[in-house]
């Protein structure tokens, strides 16, 4: 592949909470000119609170992660962590996640979806920490296999209404990528004349479950990043933007 491809584009990113992002420096490796916009927070739950609502750890065949953010509240466990008990990632950033806790991840989904990550659970009962809305196809697919699923939420996400500033910068963009479901809710958040334009600038899906929340809502899909990390998130821009 060419080098810096992406030259005078102009990308926005859509994503929830704080921290580095890792697609922003890999779309300006690549020549465009690629910006954050924070669409949502994180809260997270009280430490006691979660330890309480988690029980005995060890009580778990598995732990399952399928957010960072999920994935960073393990820090709670990682000074004693069961030997019997192990944990599923549901990509490789996830997984890395883990592993920067000095825990072991024993399974990571490689289609970077919920589903794909029940698969590779194989007892329970299995903790799913998660946030307060996320969506329950892990625990529905595990269930559907017989799977004890016990669901603590870990921490909340809380959307951020974007000032004129944030809503300029995305509507003067060359293409849109959203990294969570949150992500298409603040498009849709805009306002009628706001929405109209958005929906004109080709959008990156990161990865099956945006694809989906997209398409439920009805919102235009140009491309999906079909693994989750930075390199296909900027595969997926050069398609939308026919690069």
């Amino acid at each position: 592949m060419s080098p810096r491809t992406l030259t005078g584009s102009s990308v926005v990113i859509l994503r929830v909470g704080e921290g580095p992002d890792a697609v922003a420096d890999e779309l300006d490796r690549e020549g465009a000119s690629a910006s954050t916009v924070r669409v949502a927070t994180v809260r997270d739950r009280a430490d006691d609170e979660v330890a309480v609502e988690v029980g005995a750890l060890e009580g778990f065949a598995w732990v399952a992660v399928t957010s960072l953010n999920a994935a960073r509240r393990l820090a709670l466990w990682s000074a004693q962590w069961p030997n019997a008990t192990r944990i599923g990632a549901v990509g490789p950033a996830t997984l890395a996640a883990v592993e920067a806790l000095g825990l072991r991840g024993d399974a990571v989904a490689a289609g970077g979806t919920a589903v794909d990550l029940a698969r590779h659970i194989d007892a329970g009962p299995v903790l799913f920490l998660a946030a307060a809305n996320a969506r329950g196809d892990l625990a529905h697919e595990l269930a559907r296999r017989g799977i004890e699923v016990a669901t603590v939420v870990a921490y909340d996400i809380e959307p951020i209404a974007l000032d004129a500033s944030m809503v300029a910068g995305v509507l003067s963009s060359d293409a849109i990528v959203a990294m969570a479901p949150s992500a298409i809710d603040a498009l849709v958040s805009l306002d009628e004349r706001a929405r109209r334009t958005a929906r004109g600038i080709p959008l990156v899906a990161f990865g099956p479950s945006t694809e989906r929340h997209a398409m439920r809502i009805g919102w235009p899909i140009a491309s999906v990043a079909v693994r989750r990390d930075p390199q296909a998130v900027t595969d997926a821009v050069r398609v939308a933007l026919g690069r």
